[in-house]
């Protein structure tokens, strides 16, 4: 007897898979629900048959055969258990199985260099997934052949659904596919716009180029029509069942993955648009006294991105009307955050080596100060553009550290005091945690509403305890005594929040050494009065500690140079230069940065799912600070 749960644990398929005909049980109500469990179990079998059927064929993996063949007779016994051996379901099950015998003769005939129309694909689509029509077969013999027309709809939306499903899959398997030299039709599409070649073979550019070519989008779109098609059809029976739903389902998959390609491809124009804008940021300092080469290639690399305006260290972010956003523009490009996060590493970096940036910092201070939210609380947004998002106390914080380091005052008490009450008053809970939003509580203007809104379905309320400790960080270093009970308490929510390991976790952060750090940043300013505590962060550092001596976003993961900068300035709060795994992280930044310059750019923030920030530019930034 074949164990089909020990399958179910590592089958990678849909799960609906495993229960196929009883997607169709609501057209067929009179049919006993434990023929139908029988039939789903048949038919899963089945399914794994011909999964190494098609690994024999693709990879002359013959080690299937055994497999094959035991998992076959598997399905006769329990469909003969059901029918019987002279019922006219063997009759359509000899159909289905010439079917797809025809596909897989239609698929090894194919060959990108030859002419190929849609129509003989999505015949090849449909043949592929005759056992699939199998499930349908089934229940119609079991219903005594009757409802001919509820047959027929059945068997063409499962044609549409086929096509639909194909074109989404062979996006999704692109690059596994020209790998293995399998026909795939994104690949026959693209081969009629380029010449491989050209591109070395490269599966990684090619990938991208069947999106900058817009075939990507055009075969998605395709998908989509297949998928309403085959819904229209099943609507006019007027049966909500799993098979509808499932229909449904796998449209709004493919429209979200087709508004996020599109976004992909206006992200990418709107940063080349930036880069040739011809409006660099303000001028930069003069570097030319350091000595440091490794100093001095890293200063020279942002120094570049900002004659590009800070093409490369903005964020760009696609929201569309599709996910409710409402705004002027759908793409949307922001370096509010960024700017502040790499000034304060470049002014650390500058003080080392006592340059003169006055006019840069002034500058860059101004430039903020010009990209605060126009309305009652005041403060800064990540996109200042979408109003569906409000100023938060991470950007607030950060940018006060900078205001306070540049010696701005009047900055800080014109455009900082009203946003912090807000955001204390406001948003302070019992246990010292400060949401992440600053947004009144009371009497709010529609926008406030909206954003409120958004936070509660999109963007998450918080606290979030690496936020709150980068905010009282910069409370901290204020040093106003209004403050004080408030700091206090935010620590006490802090503390609770570390892990038993010793580091904390982060929500818009990837991995824990960025948390960890500006965790440690906080209780240091208060010298040993949470010794213990900062003990059993840096046990967790040191601990952690790969062999080259760098870090990595996770344990499985390979040393990256923006965790390792993170994990270093925390080291470097508690030990001297010439602590062993001070030099060792030193020695691994060193050897990793490129030749022009820059670290590689690494996951960093986590704004939505699927979709990290990450800069050469914030990873150059931060390598140079830990080094400084």
């Amino acid at each position: 007897m074949i164990n089909t749960d020990q399958i179910k644990k590592t089958d990678k398929s849909p799960e609906y898979y495993q229960y196929y005909p009883r997607l169709f049980s609501a057209y067929y109500p009179k049919i006993n629900t434990s023929f139908i469990e029988d039939l789903s179990k048949a038919g899963y079998i089945y399914y794994q048959s011909v999964l190494f059927t098609d690994s024999l064929i693709d990879d002359k993996d013959f080690s299937k055969i055994p497999y094959i063949q035991i998992y076959q007779e598997e399905t006769i016994k329990i469909l003969t258990s059901i029918y019987g051996r002279e019922s006219i379901f063997w009759k359509y099950w000899g159909n289905r199985r010439n079917e797809y015998f025809e596909a897989v003769a239609i698929e090894k005939g194919l060959y990108i260099k030859n002419e190929i129309d849609i129509s003989v694909y999505e015949n090849l689509a449909d043949k592929k997934s005759a056992f699939g029509k199998v499930a349908i077969d089934c229940l119609h013999v079991l219903d005594n052949e009757s409802g001919t027309d509820v047959y027929e709809k059945l068997i063409t939306s499962h044609h549409y659904f086929s096509v639909g499903f194909q074109l989404y899959d062979d996006i999704k398997d692109f690059k596994e596919d020209f790998t293995k030299d399998q026909f795939n039709w994104v690949v026959y599409e693209l081969s009629k716009k380029v010449n491989f070649k050209d591109y070395d073979n490269n599966v990684l550019i090619l990938n991208k180029l069947i999106y900058i070519e817009e075939i990507a989008q055009n075969i998605l779109s395709r998908s989509i029509e297949n998928f309403k098609k085959s819904i229209s059809i099943l609507e006019t029976l007027n049966i909500e069942s799993e098979w509808l739903k499932i229909n449904r389902d796998m449209q709004k998959t493919i429209e979200s993955y087709l508004d996020v390609t599109e976004g992909y491809i206006k992200t990418l124009e709107k940063k080349f648009e930036i880069k040739n804008s011809g409006n660099p940021a303000s001028g930069f300092f003069n570097y030319s006294s350091v000595e440091n080469d490794s100093i001095k290639k890293g200063l020279q690399y942002i120094e570049n991105d900002s004659k590009e305006n800070f093409a490369e260290l903005k964020h760009y972010m696609y929201l569309s009307e599709r996910e409710d956003f409402n705004n002027t523009s759908q793409i949307h490009a922001s370096d509010t955050f960024q700017r502040a996060m790499l000034n304060d590493c470049l002014w650390d970096v500058t003080r080392n080596y006592n340059l003169d940036t006055q006019i840069f910092f002034h500058a860059e201070c101004d430039y903020l100060a010009n990209r605060t939210n126009k309305d009652e609380v005041g403060g800064w947004a990540y996109f200042p553009t979408v109003k569906e998002i409000a100023a938060d106390i991470d950007d607030l914080g950060q940018i006060i550290q900078l205001f306070i380091k540049c010696n701005r005052p009047d900055l800080i008490e014109n455009l900082c005091t009203k946003p912090i009450l807000t955001a204390l008053e406001n948003r302070t809970d019992a246990d010292g945690g400060i949401e992440t939003w600053i947004i009144p509580r009371y009497s709010q203007t529609d926008i406030q509403k909206l954003q409120e809104y958004f936070n509660v379905t999109k963007w998450g309320k918080g606290p979030d305890v690496e936020v709150v400790a980068n905010f009282v960080y910069a409370l901290q270093k204020l040093q106003d005594d209004k403050y004080r009970d408030y700091i206090e308490n935010s620590i006490k929510y802090i503390l609770s929040h570390q892990h038993e390991k010793g580091y904390w976790e982060s929500r818009w952060y990837y991995g824990n050494y960025y948390g960890t750090y500006v965790c440690l940043r906080l209780l240091k300013e208060f010298g040993d009065v949470y010794k213990e505590d900062i003990n059993e962060a840096i046990d967790y550092i040191i601990n952690s500690q790969h062999d080259d001596g760098g870090f990595s976003v996770s344990p499985e993961a390979s040393t990256d140079p923006l965790n390792t900068a993170f994990a270093l300035l925390s080291l470097k709060l508690c030990f001297p230069k010439d602590h062993l795994p001070v030099k060792k992280a030193e020695n691994y930044l060193i050897n990793s940065q490129a030749e022009s310059g820059f670290w590689k750019e690494v996951d960093f923030i986590k704004p939505k799912a699927q979709e990290p920030y990450k800069s050469k530019t914030i990873t150059t930034a931060f390598a140079l600070k830990a080094l400084c």
